[in-house]
């Protein structure tokens, strides 16, 4: 990673994930640091609103807000990282999947909480937007996460096409970045199915493609995978979670609000999402 890109809001959450990610840069010794805000304009009604009349007063203030972001995080970055600040009105989604074509070797890192509440009280309003259609890697960062060195990555695999969409030289260089064991992770519950020698073939997969990085292999049985994952990073100490986002649901499920009290008490941990490889 060359570049991380930093999201804000400029909510509590979002100077937590900024924070992390400052710290996080000299771990991955990252050289440029580009915080991004968006001040979208409302659509037009027949009720003037004098304070967007005038995108100037509103792209002054986001450029004063990220200054100050930039004084509040300047000491926490890598000593030689230079840091950038960038608002415009382009819907913050679109404008991100813009900066990580800009930046190919970039990171877009985010809060899991933002200012909106109801349904998307876990995940901040504009999360799974920016995760959907970014094909640059997301850091998701929970409200709750605080820096630690990083030893252990967990990288959850699904046994399904494997060779197909593991985007593995992304989470290669992402982990000989960090120096840090990778372990691979395989959550089922196949406790009423009979066995699929397919299964099989994907390991073989698997091991052809991670061996030379001589990871850790486990597997565990849970019928609540997101469950899975979590309990299973929490107790190897781990510091990230790597998923790749195959499809939206699986991303939408792990958040899901039939799991929120069980993920309450895991939600430390950030999430990095990254898309299926493209063929």
């Amino acid at each position: 990673m060359k570049t991380i890109i930093i999201a804000t809001d400029f909510s509590a959450s979002a100077l937590n994930a900024a924070r992390y990610a400052a710290s996080l840069s000299k771990q991955l010794s990252v050289k440029q640091i580009i915080l991004y805000h968006s001040y979208e304009l409302p659509i037009a009604t027949e009720i003037p609103f004098p304070e967007y009349q005038d995108s100037h007063i509103l792209h002054e203030k986001s450029t004063n807000s990220l200054i100050n972001l930039k004084l509040a995080i300047a000491d926490s970055c890598s000593e030689d990282a230079i840091i950038t600040i960038l608002t415009n009105d382009t819907p913050t989604a679109t404008g991100l999947d813009l900066l990580g074509k800009q930046y190919p070797e970039s990171l877009v890192v985010i809060g899991v909480t933002g200012k909106s509440r109801g349904l998307t009280a876990l995940i901040g309003s504009n999360t799974i937007s920016i995760v959907k259609h970014s094909r640059t890697p997301v850091l998701v960062v929970p409200n709750e996460s605080s820096y630690k060195i990083i030893k252990n990555v967990v990288l959850s695999c699904d046994l399904k096409d494997v060779t197909q969409c593991s985007p593995v030289l992304t989470i290669k260089e992402f982990v000989h970045s960090l120096n840090a064991k990778l372990l691979l992770l395989n959550v089922d519950h196949n406790e009423s199915q009979h066995f699929n020698p397919d299964i099989i073939t994907e390991q073989y997969h698997l091991h052809a493609l991670w061996d030379n990085e001589a990871p850790e292999y486990h597997y565990t049985d849970n019928k609540d995978v997101a469950f899975g994952i979590m309990e299973f990073a929490k107790e190897h100490q781990s510091g990230i979670v790597i998923i790749i986002a195959k499809t939206y649901g699986f991303f939408e499920g792990l958040f899901h609000k039939s799991i929120t009290r069980k993920l309450a008490l895991n939600t430390q941990l950030p999430l990095l999402i990254l898309k299926e490889a493209q063929n």
